[in-house]
């Protein structure tokens, strides 16, 4: 008896694995995401995939030395100032190519980031808005994820659910992080990979927070 019931719930087991996980083995993200997330995919993919969830990258993730994603994004600026084109951007970003809008220019007259769903490819952030770059990497870095504040979130896509969770807007949605209040109000904490996605250029007009 004892036999019989491991083998039935191993079978039970990889039925529901079978079910969860496509045949290729991947979950729900593109093969190529920016800011040098892509040779992250295998290791946290099912954190973006899985909604709810508790997990996250290692604090730091950001900063590890193939994704340098503030470093990234101030190369993605020197390329947009200087109009170097989609191309130059592009490769600052770690793509070959780049659809859609990534940095703009802001109502201030500064640069801003457009960042969006690995998975759907909606717009989920925009920044830095309301404070500089300088604010918004010192505040990301000391806390080890992306953090963004209300006035930066497209709260059009962005869902809480349960415990803080913050989810997008996707036919499936995607994990993004968790939302925690302080002292300035609410702080939106990101899975980099999980918002490392490009802008499917047909489907959204300019990003702009509501």
């Amino acid at each position: 008896m004892t036999t019989f019931g491991v083998g039935v719930f191993s079978v039970l087991v990889i039925v529901l694995v079978n079910m969860l996980v496509p045949a290729s083995g991947r979950q729900c993200l593109p093969d190529q995401l920016l800011y040098g997330c892509t040779s992250w995919i295998p290791k946290y993919e099912s954190i973006c995939c899985q909604t709810p969830q508790n997990y996250a990258e290692h604090s730091g993730f950001l900063m590890e030395p193939d994704v340098r994603f503030f470093d990234r994004l101030l190369e993605m600026q020197s390329a947009f100032l200087a109009g170097g084109g989609g191309s130059s951007i592009a490769k600052a970003a770690g793509a070959e190519a780049l659809s859609g809008v990534h940095v703009q220019k802001s109502a201030a007259g500064g640069v801003e980031f457009v960042f969006y769903d690995s998975q759907c490819s909606v717009p989920l952030f925009v920044a830095p808005r309301g404070r500089t770059f300088d604010e918004f990497r010192k505040e990301s870095e000391n806390h080890g994820w992306p953090s963004f504040r209300d006035a930066e979130i497209v709260a059009s896509n962005i869902k809480i659910i349960s415990g803080g969770e913050v989810v997008s807007s996707c036919p499936q949605p995607t994990h993004l992080g968790h939302r925690f209040s302080d002292g300035m109000g609410y702080r939106y904490c990101i899975d980099l990979l999980c918002m490392a996605g490009q802008q499917d250029a047909g489907a959204f007009a300019k990003a702009t927070p509501h």
